[in-house]
């Protein structure tokens, strides 16, 4: 089986402390932080890894405290390659965050599939006393009772979703029930979606690109816990960083053939083995898979 596989930005915010990304890191200063998702198709499917988000109060809100921002909603950076909601039939959560889980509801016909340890974390988590409200802070508040509509598979650790397609269990890292997808290809081999347990190709190879790890600093888990997971992330892909996908990571648009649209905002192609269903003129001068 062979997958396409692109990441598509929505957003980005133009002045991000990388103190946020790094664990005790106070000195990295500040960088340019996209905001994307990512789109997994074949002839006959479309898959969506995360959603994204759309809410003018929270792109004010960041705007406010991080300075200049841009915005698209997440369906019409899927029309830019020729997407339309109705279109998608699966959706993979990595964790339950505004910014990942925010749009679930905008694409009906979706079957979602999400760590049974991360919705019943976040429910405990709501029960208590306003004090811990730092565990809830960036969760999608509805997301729950939403899933509980539609269908949906509550993951208990692994799963298969498609051929070539697995989920596997990253519990205690970045929230208590994240986890990776991983899209393994007969023409070009094993990727990665790491969700935000990696922010930064630097939080893999190093912050001086001296292979010592640089753990996340967003995180409800355990610095441990992560750095055995990014040793085994790295394993998984013949330690090849670039093989794992970050969803907040600007150097994306230098590594990947990236098509950079008229406000800004990028789609790039990770892996071309399938094409049909996009459109002609986004695929053009594209190198193909394998």
């Amino acid at each position: 089986m062979n997958w396409s596989i692109h990441i598509l930005e929505y957003g980005y915010v133009d002045n991000f402390p990388a103190s946020n990304l790094f664990a005790a890191q106070p000195n990295e200063g500040h960088r340019r932080m996209p905001y994307c998702f990512g789109l997994l198709s074949t002839p006959t499917r479309k898959i969506l890894v995360d959603t994204g988000f759309t809410d003018e109060q929270i792109y004010q809100r960041l705007t406010k405290k991080y300075g200049r921002t841009q915005w698209c909603t997440p369906t019409e950076a899927l029309a830019r390659v020729g997407v339309t909601p109705n279109e998608i039939d699966t959706i993979l959560l990595t964790h339950n965050h505004f910014d990942h889980a925010g749009c679930v509801d905008k694409f009906p016909n979706a079957h979602v599939w999400i760590q049974q340890r991360e919705i019943e974390s976040y429910v405990a988590a709501k029960s208590r006393p306003p004090r811990f409200e730092f565990l809830t802070r960036s969760c999608q508040p509805n997301l729950p009772e939403h899933l509980a509509t539609r269908q949906t598979t509550l993951v208990d650790g692994y799963a298969e979703v498609a051929p070539g397609i697995t989920l596997h269990p990253a519990h205690d890292t970045h929230t208590a029930g994240s986890q990776l997808i991983e899209v393994t290809n007969q023409k070009d081999g094993t990727w990665i979606f790491a969700g935000d347990n990696v922010y930064s190709y630097e939080n893999l190879t190093g912050l001086n690109n001296d292979g010592t790890f640089a753990p996340i600093a967003m995180t409800t888990g355990s610095a441990t816990t992560w750095l055995t997971l990014a040793d085994k992330m790295l394993e998984k892909v013949a330690n090849n960083p670039h093989r794992i996908l970050p969803f907040h990571e600007s150097k994306l648009w230098t590594i990947f053939t990236t098509k950079t649209h008229k406000d800004g905002l990028h789609t790039a192609d990770i892996s071309l083995c399938q094409a049909p269903g996009l459109m002609e003129s986004w695929l053009a001068g594209f190198r193909g898979c394998g």
